[in-house]
């Protein structure tokens, strides 16, 4: 029997758009402690995450956990939601657009459930359950009409809590192996059942990754067969800099830039040898680089994702200037789709 306070529903969001859809994706943006709510690469990032969604004119922004460090939250009705989130992620300088919320790790140190309680008061904070799934009509350049599904998935549920800097350490795994196996089944029957052209996973947590985070072998032996089943990609935060990983035709892409940037490679030999085609890390990203390294010094940083008749991700740094354009994704082939009873 599933616990009560977990609400599995499909959140669904039609949006039909006149030509193509935008996102903007963070994670890890969550200020830096009760005391100090925010951190000065946070605001900065903020202001360049504001830039481009008022130039891509985008539909809303994913949140993609470690919204409240250090610890999350007790209560629905935190300072914190008004300091680290409301007064930093404007009204007016997003244009009261959607903020679509998955949990972290921290977050689950505190009370996760009361970021799933809490409503502001202008409707932009958008997290119905621990995980959900968001359908967005869109017409294409192309005249095509286009249906884009996001999977909002709950990270430290599937994998359990994970230490930061976690260099060849061990993890413990899911702390409630029937939570974390009703989530499963969850995603699972939604990749199967998708009609969708584009189909992404956005959670906390790295498949693969370079940082001091580093890999999720969970993730890598569970999720990673789904989506390359299905035909879908994934998003996600945790490790503090920008990343993209291309392995068995799936791609990933790292976007835990947040607050700050960024964690040093410590874990690349954890990564498949030539799947990081994208990669900043060090101090202001001026340590190992994959790809253009940044000629200035980097605060902090988000990533755009741009549906239309392909899938386009950028990453910008806190200026909102581009750092990294990905090869275009093109929409799921379902008719190739191989189909496992």
């Amino acid at each position: 029997m599933l616990p009560l306070h977990v609400c599995i529903v499909l959140a669904a969001i039609e949006s039909v758009q006149s030509a193509g859809i935008s996102f903007l994706a963070v994670g890890d943006w969550g200020g830096s402690s009760d005391h100090h709510p925010t951190t000065s690469g946070q605001i900065a990032a903020a202001k360049g995450m504001s830039k481009v969604a008022n130039q891509l004119g985008v539909q809303g922004v994913l949140l993609l956990g470690d919204n409240f460090y250090s610890d999350g939250v007790t209560t629905c009705s935190s300072n914190r939601f008004a300091e680290t989130f409301e007064n930093v992620y404007t009204a007016d300088d997003f244009k009261n657009l959607s903020f679509y919320v998955v949990a972290g790790n921290h977050d689950h140190r505190g009370n996760v459930h009361a970021q799933v309680e809490y409503k502001d008061s202008g409707g932009r904070w958008h997290f119905p359950s621990l995980w959900y799934s968001m359908n967005f009509m869109v017409n294409g350049s192309s005249g095509v009409k286009r249906e884009v599904q996001f999977l909002m998935i709950d990270t430290a549920i599937l994998a359990g809590d994970s230490n930061d800097n976690c260099d060849n350490c061990t993890r413990p795994g899911p702390a409630n192996l029937a939570e974390a196996e009703s989530q499963w089944d969850w995603i699972e029957d939604q990749l199967k059942s998708s009609d969708a052209d584009f189909l992404w996973v956005a959670g906390h947590y790295p498949i693969y990754s370079a940082g001091h985070d580093g890999t999720n072998h969970i993730l890598v032996k569970r999720l990673l067969p789904m989506l390359k089943q299905s035909g879908a990609h994934y998003i996600n935060g945790h490790d503090h800099m920008l990343e993209h990983i291309s392995y068995d035709g799936v791609e990933m892409f790292v976007s835990g830039m947040g607050r700050e940037c960024c964690y040093e490679a410590s874990n690349l030999h954890t990564v498949p040898k030539g799947a990081v085609k994208f990669m900043i890390t060090g101090h202001h990203g001026q340590g190992t680089a994959t790809g253009p390294k940044p000629s200035v010094p980097v605060k902090g940083g988000h990533a755009s994702i741009q549906f239309d008749d392909v899938v386009s991700v950028t990453y910008y740094n806190h200026n909102g200037d581009v750092l990294y354009v990905a090869p275009s994704v093109k929409p799921r082939s379902k008719a190739s789709l191989q189909i496992v009873v």
